[in-house]
């Protein structure tokens, strides 16, 4: 069977760095002078499960998935992958209209990024006007693949040894958009949720976007042990337990991804 593009950017990751549960990289556990690397999947995805999953069932690793339970309990997409679908799904002259009405960006990916910047509210106003645009939007086989999320009995049967869960949030909003008590409700609700309905600790969490501010990163401090950004960068024994930086996968190979993490 041919190897996929994901377990060979882990096998090559576990070659050159030891892959460590996260909580160890926070607490400074296995320390023995080598660089060490924690695996992170964010967004709770359906594919998480079902092809990251088995391999690092395969290869023996362990990773950490960051999962959205308001999502889950609702049975719903991130709001962005399903405003970026339904906007593919238009016409380029319905989608100019519609962008024309909104005051957004015409070009897709512009859109969604303009989205990001608006006030919750005014967020959920525009996704209300994108539905309503795209009423015979069907997701297809491809798309339910790519954007389902996984449910409470996969994540429930995910062995403990293998995958951590943690937060993040209720509902992926971008914390900045929103006042500092429904932060607090994001970040609070989703750890007493995966904890009741998954029986498991919570400990870690996950800024959605890597967007935070002061009200955030407190409410991650008062209810997450730690929290990780989408800075790229290493972890000094002198870093913020709850501004930890990670490095993305690369897209032009694992090789590459290694001389980022060791070089910078």
């Amino acid at each position: 069977m041919k190897e996929c593009a994901l377990e060979r950017q882990l096998r090559v990751l576990s070659l050159v760095f030891p892959i460590v549960p996260l909580e160890h990289v926070v607490s400074g556990r296995s320390r023995n002078g080598r660089a060490r690397v924690a695996l992170t999947f964010d967004d709770g995805l359906r594919s998480n499960v079902s092809v990251a999953y088995p391999i690092l069932r395969k290869l023996g690793l362990s990773a950490t998935f960051f999962v959205c339970p308001g999502l889950i309990e609702r049975d719903a997409w991130l709001w962005n992958h399903e405003a970026r679908e339904r906007l593919r799904a238009l016409a380029p002259a319905a989608l100019a209209e519609l962008a024309a009405s909104l005051g957004a960006p015409a070009e897709l990916e512009a859109f969604v990024e303009w989205m990001k910047t608006l006030a919750i509210a005014a967020r959920r106003r525009v996704e209300e006007a994108i539905r309503a645009a795209t009423p015979r939007f069907k997701p297809t086989r491809e798309q339910h693949e790519e954007f389902d999320l996984a449910g409470w009995d996969e994540l429930a049967r995910l062995d403990e040894r293998v995958v951590t869960l943690g937060s993040h949030t209720m509902t992926h909003p971008i914390l900045t958009s929103l006042s500092v008590a429904e932060t607090e409700a994001e970040l609070r609700d989703s750890r007493a949720t995966l904890e009741k309905r998954l029986q498991r600790p919570v400990a870690l969490f996950c800024y959605p976007n890597g967007d935070l501010n002061d009200a955030a990163v407190s409410a991650a401090r008062r209810y997450y042990r730690s929290a990780v950004t989408v800075d790229p960068g290493t972890v000094p024994s002198t870093a913020d337990p709850h501004r930890l930086p990670r490095f993305a996968a690369h897209p032009r190979g694992s090789r590459r991804l290694a001389r980022r993490m060791v070089f910078g």
